[in-house]
């Protein structure tokens, strides 16, 4: 049985919209008589060379990876979020299992929460890739929501103390899949008084287990440098990844992995990333950057993320990717990240197939499966084989393929 299989409602004219694009195809495959002002928005926007749009009012395909899954797939205009055959958008439960999420994780909230929960998550496969080369032991996740990245990691064998969200939502969604007593907080860490209450309660937990902390990971809010976004460098929101570094420099973890957009690394924003690893620097670590591509990792989605290791006395090792990439981008940020080496990616089909064509009437309604699991992917989705059978042994990077380090001995 599956929960959260509920899907984001349709107008009679996104109805309308959503059976005439293909599998593959996009806004451009809908016929002129459609009279949508967010589709002729689209088309202006592309006549006047600000971008393709290719992804926008896109219908998966069986055969490939979905794109990126963004807090936006409970509506069809912003993505390619349009189920590869049902005449509907993907449920919270698919986009879940597109992210790698277990279909025994559970979410929780009203409305438009869920949404946001799964869209916002790292894929907790690319959280396992990354932990399983780090040295494993205490961790602290700081911007957790929902706890992908926290998840990953617990797979690969960290051990969470602390987890701070200010989404009180999402720290339930995070507490809810581990129990009672997991240690997470909500918080608003971009206010100086609560960033450091909540560093004295580390401390204080930190001490109970030896008093050193082997991880701090996180995911910095990142709406102000998505191209998604209108992405401001004077939005307030681009401070987080600073008081995520205020929070390093109390804590003194060994290693510290943290995640954001991949567009950190274009022109308009890298000064914002060169001062975040000076900023590293200055307290002491060495630091590396790689452009994860989540489908070289296990992960059924082409998304792109920039990941940033910190570490104490010695350098960074990434894993190499075990799948082939599709279309690779940004190579001088990658590990070993050729197009042509590894298995292919898990498809939509992979990851998906198994589940209803009918989505459920509420997310808390408990659905059965459509048919047996018919891949390793939802074998793994469904516990019936662990995770080192998805995802065996992988290469270690020991000399990162990226820009020069700050701080390299």
């Amino acid at each position: 049985m599956i929960f959260d299989h509920v899907a984001g409602g349709l107008s009679e004219l996104d109805a309308q919209i959503v059976a005439s694009i293909p599998p593959g195809g996009n806004w451009r495959h809908l016929p002129e008589t459609i009279d949508s002002a967010r589709v002729r928005q689209i088309r202006q926007s592309a006549s006047q060379g600000k971008g393709s749009r290719s992804t926008y009012y896109g219908r998966m395909t069986w055969d490939r990876p979905a794109y990126t899954i963004s807090t936006y797939f409970s509506r069809p205009g912003n993505g390619c979020f349009i189920h590869p055959s049902a005449g509907r958008l993907i449920t919270v439960r698919e986009a879940a299992r597109l992210q790698s999420f277990p279909d025994a994780y559970r979410f929780f909230g009203r409305g438009r929460s869920r949404f946001v929960q799964v869209g916002n998550a790292v894929p907790p496969l690319l959280g396992y890739q990354l932990g399983r080369v780090l040295k494993q032991g205490t961790m602290v996740d700081l911007f957790c929501g929902a706890g992908g990245l926290s998840l990953g990691l617990e797979w690969a064998g960290f051990h969470s103390i602390a987890a701070v969200d200010n989404d009180a939502t999402a720290v339930r969604t995070f507490i809810e899949n581990r129990g009672p007593q997991t240690p997470a907080l909500v918080a608003d860490l971009s206010d100086p008084t609560e960033l450091q209450a909540c560093v004295s309660e580390i401390k204080l937990r930190a001490a109970k287990h030896g008093g050193g902390i082997a991880l701090v990971a996180g995911g910095p809010p990142c709406q102000g440098f998505s191209t998604a976004g209108d992405c401001r460098l004077d939005d307030p929101r681009n401070q987080l990844v600073f008081s995520f570094v205020r929070a390093v420099s109390e804590l003194e973890p060994m290693q510290v992995l943290m995640e954001n957009v991949a567009s950190l690394t274009f022109r308009g924003r890298r000064s914002i990333l060169d001062e975040l690893q000076r900023a590293f620097h200055r307290i002491g670590y060495t630091t590396s950057i790689v452009i994860a591509h989540a489908e070289g990792y296990g992960v059924p989605q082409l998304r792109r993320r920039l990941f940033l290791q910190a570490v104490k006395g010695g350098l960074p090792v990434w894993p190499a990717p075990q799948r082939r990439l599709l279309v690779p981008t940004m190579a001088k940020y990658q590990p070993q990240a050729t197009a042509g080496s590894g298995c292919p990616p898990f498809s939509v089909h992979d990851a998906i197939s198994d589940l209803p064509s009918e989505a459920a009437p509420s997310p808390d309604e408990a659905v059965s499966y459509a048919h047996t699991a018919q891949s390793d992917y939802q074998r793994w989705s469904r516990g019936i084989v662990g995770i080192d059978t998805l995802c065996p042994p992988t290469s270690i990077i020991e000399e990162p393929m990226t820009r020069p380090l700050f701080g390299k001995p």
